[in-house]
């Protein structure tokens, strides 16, 4: 396992391998038959949601299964924040300078932005602060951008 994707390697004589990603982990449990835990082995029950199709894989036989679940668990969870994390980050793409040769197009001046109504700025603020406690904004970038807005009152 790394901190994307869970390596999943099963069979004996052949062999069945799987590259997870933990963002698919909706679930771990652990479990242990009489038999498995006189010989201090368990299984682990890892439920995946690929695609809005959940399925289980079984993993049998595990030794330190418990240390394994918490530890996919706490991946899973981590590899979800970020996927969350990304999906709410804006992303730009800004131009470098022109290849030679080419003309760059003309930009026309943009008319002044009319003033923002104190509904907007404090729907703006409001949207920041949910931001904020997603983990998409630092303290420093919201509190910046909150002293910003806010002198526009």
């Amino acid at each position: 396992m790394d901190n994307v994707h869970l390596f999943v390697e099963r069979g004996v004589i052949s062999t069945d391998a799987q590259q997870i990603p933990l963002a698919w982990v909706m679930d771990v449990d652990a479990a242990q038959t009489p038999p498995q835990k006189m010989r201090g082995v368990g299984t682990v029950r890892v439920r995946i949601n690929r695609g809005g199709t959940v399925e289980t894989m079984v993993l049998n036989d595990l030794e330190d299964f418990r240390i394994g679940v918490e530890t996919i668990n706490r991946a899973a969870r981590e590899a979800r924040l970020a996927e969350t994390r990304l999906q709410h980050t804006q992303h730009l793409n800004y131009a470098g300078y022109p290849a030679q040769g080419v003309v760059p197009p003309q930009v026309q001046p943009a008319a002044p932005a009319a003033r923002p109504s104190s509904d907007e700025i404090l729907s703006n603020i409001e949207r920041l602060g949910r931001l904020h406690q997603a983990g998409a904004l630092t303290d420093e970038e919201f509190a910046n951008k909150k002293a910003e807005l806010l002198r526009q009152l």
